[in-house]
């Protein structure tokens, strides 16, 4: 069993990253926390200290099949994030469990101040949970 620490933040593919930020911070309370660019997505998170919830806006790089379907039907939930303590034990024992793996260890130096891993997973019903780890 993959053990959490806390819930880490929610993922939600957005047509305009920071359209939507602006959004959350002038109607929820949400604080801009921080922005990034992965392999041509800008990605913004928010967080509301109240509520304690961070969430990761993905606005995918124009063209792609999610910015296409963005624009056209709104955004939507791409993923539940987790963070565990250790990623590599985690990733073993997803392996172990014989877990859906989409996509294996990856780590993004430029987000956080020393870098992030995650990987992905699907559950039986379909959902992607990533188990995560700010560095």
């Amino acid at each position: 069993m993959i053990t959490l620490k806390k819930m880490q933040h929610i993922g939600i593919i957005v047509p305009d990253a920071g359209l939507c930020a602006k959004w959350y911070t002038e109607h929820s309370g949400f604080k801009e926390k921080a922005e990034f660019y992965h392999e041509g997505s800008r990605v913004k998170f928010v967080y509301s200290a109240d509520a304690g919830i961070l969430c990761e806006l993905i606005q995918r790089p124009q063209g792609s099949d999610d910015a296409q379907r963005a624009q056209l039907t709104g955004g939507w939930i791409d993923h539940i994030a987790y963070e565990v303590e250790d990623i590599e034990k985690e990733f073993e024992t997803a392996k172990a469990e014989k877990l859906d793996i989409i996509e294996g260890i990856v780590e993004i130096p430029g987000f956080w101040e020393a870098g992030f891993q995650y990987f992905l997973v699907r559950s039986p019903g379909g959902e992607k949970v990533e188990y995560c780890k700010v560095l």
